[in-house]
């Protein structure tokens, strides 16, 4: 059966995102799914693109079929400037069709493919292309990774409302737990809950945020 891609995303650089792919990986492997996994752009690339790699070589240990791709496959653009794509590819323009293409290619060996953003969703690819554009370039649901750190509320108060704004519905969010979960308790988690009743935690909460994204 084929399932919706899910495309990650994060209320910025380095909160999670990657790590938050491998664990999917993992998690709907072992529910007997082929999981195909893309990184379309990834900057900051000095010799390969080390999210794309570890995407690509974790995927490939649970669906078999993916060894007959190669990594510009999973990784279309690679630049090495660490900088939002608008401006890591100098005077290249992404090709989005080259995109649909390289999803295709991996949709076709997969029963749903995890679709890793790079950086968050405003960051811009082209003056009229944003990142939140995948969304809809690949038909996906999103799951939205937030820090812990003070100023989350935010953080992640701006990234929903963004997606409310777009009429993407079809959203779950969490809170990835990496640097100090305590102070989050205190400072962040009473508004949250008093906001939403509950609040997810990447760590813990897994197997509800499959549940919310992918429809068995």
């Amino acid at each position: 059966m084929k399932h919706k891609p899910i495309f990650i995303t994060a209320t910025n650089t380095h909160v999670g995102k990657t790590y938050a792919t491998v664990k999917l990986i993992e998690d709907l492997s072992q529910k007997g799914l082929k999981v195909g996994v893309m990184k379309p752009i990834e900057t900051g690339v000095v010799t390969s693109p080390e999210d794309g790699v570890l995407l690509f070589e974790t995927a490939k240990k649970y669906n078999l079929d993916l060894a007959s791709l190669t990594l510009s496959d999973i990784v279309p653009y690679a630049f090495e400037l660490p900088a939002a794509p608008y401006v890591a590819k100098g005077r290249r323009r992404i090709d989005l069709e080259k995109l649909q293409k390289a999803y295709a290619t991996i949709e076709a060996l997969s029963d749903i493919v995890l679709i890793e953003g790079a950086g968050g969703l405003l960051v811009p690819i082209e003056e009229d292309v944003y990142m939140y554009d995948f969304i809809r370039l690949f038909d996906a649901r999103v799951l939205l990774v937030g820090h812990d750190r003070l100023g989350c509320i935010n953080d992640i108060l701006l990234n929903l409302h963004l997606l409310d704004s777009l009429g993407v519905s079809d959203y779950e969010w969490c809170v990835n737990f990496k640097d100090n979960r305590v102070d989050f308790e205190k400072t962040a988690l009473p508004f949250l809950k008093k906001l939403f009743g509950h609040v997810l935690s990447l760590q813990e909460d897994r197997p509800k945020i499959i549940k919310s994204l992918v429809h068995f």
